[in-house]
């Protein structure tokens, strides 16, 4: 029957998006699937449907199955969340990939300005952050943590609190940054990251797989450092949450802010083409500390779309 065989097609895609969120990925191939499979997974309910018609039950009942699955993980509700207090300070945070530097300085630096308290920026170049200067950007946040290179690999942080502890994290493929913010109302000041994982495509996968497999080490010394104090993450992972990977670092008490602020997958690449956004691979991550909203913005200019925080962070009174 007709019917049944495209039940069956439908099945297999969607059996194939679900088993690619639990594997390594190894290849092209398997990133892509992983990457688009909150689309592919959409085939489950299709198969249910075709599969019932054609009265093949048992395969129907997996197709059922596979759907209850997708909408477990797929809902944006983190239920470890928790609600900000009245002592907490709220902290906005804005990460933003400048596309090999050529993102409109101007606009970035007025949208900085209305939107964040701390910007933390990738693919910063020495041109870039002149520019960003020249737009008044400094003078905003005259505090500032920079790591400027050529081409896609330099990051940087600005902040309108002062800035102690800057330090360079060594050992991946393109700058790595954290630094202590000074929060006025925050007994230990917290501490931002910046960072941008290589790139897994068009290029070799292997610069990827070894900057991801490391980043959780890292993440946990981080947390070490920061003590009781806040951890906010915020880095073009060049990862969704639908790859094994990405997962591997919500450990440790660290947790994706878009799904703890119940906000759930913002798409942020492909930005500033004919095509839609469909993929989320710029992230804010925190630990001891709350995402209460979390939305995408456009950053002119750039073939990613930004993201800004705001972040519940315990005050003084809260460690006394």
């Amino acid at each position: 029957m007709p019917q049944a065989a495209i039940g069956f097609v439908a099945l297999a895609v969607a059996c194939c998006a679900a088993a690619s969120r639990y594997l390594s990925i190894t290849n092209h191939a398997l990133l892509i699937v992983a990457a688009l499979s909150p689309y592919l997974l959409l085939c489950a309910p299709v198969s249910a449907a075709f599969l019932l018609w054609g009265r093949q039950w048992i395969p129907a009942i997996v197709g059922a199955g596979l759907t209850i699955a997708m909408l477990a993980v797929q809902l944006p509700f983190d239920r470890g969340s928790g609600a900000a207090v009245q002592t907490d300070v709220r902290l906005r945070v804005m990460t933003a990939n400048l596309f090999l530097g050529q993102a409109d300085s101007r606009h970035l630096a007025e949208s900085a300005r209305e939107q964040a308290d701390v910007i933390a920026v990738q693919e910063l170049t020495p041109e870039a952050a002149d520019r960003l200067s020249r737009a008044g950007l400094d003078a905003t946040f005259p505090y500032r943590w920079l790591d400027a290179r050529d081409g896609p690999g330099g990051v940087g942080i600005w902040s309108r609190f002062p800035i102690h502890t800057p330090r360079r994290i060594d050992g991946y493929t393109f700058a790595f940054l954290s630094a202590r913010i000074g929060v006025t109302g925050v007994s230990t000041s917290p501490t931002v990251v910046v960072a941008h994982m290589a790139g897994p495509w068009p290029q070799p996968i292997d610069d990827w797989r070894r900057d991801l497999t490391l980043l959780p080490a890292t993440m946990s010394e981080v947390s070490e450092q920061a003590g009781t104090g806040s951890v906010i993450v915020a880095a073009d992972l060049n990862s969704t949450a639908d790859m094994r990977p990405f997962r591997a670092l919500l450990s440790n008490g660290y947790r994706d802010a878009a799904k703890q602020s119940g906000a759930g997958m913002m798409p942020t690449f492909p930005a500033g083409s004919r095509l839609p956004p469909l993929i989320a691979i710029d992230h804010i991550l925190t630990r001891n500390c709350s995402a209460t909203s979390v939305r995408a913005l456009n950053v002119r200019g750039s073939d990613h779309r930004g993201v800004v925080a705001a972040i519940s962070i315990p005050g003084s009174s809260a460690h006394s």
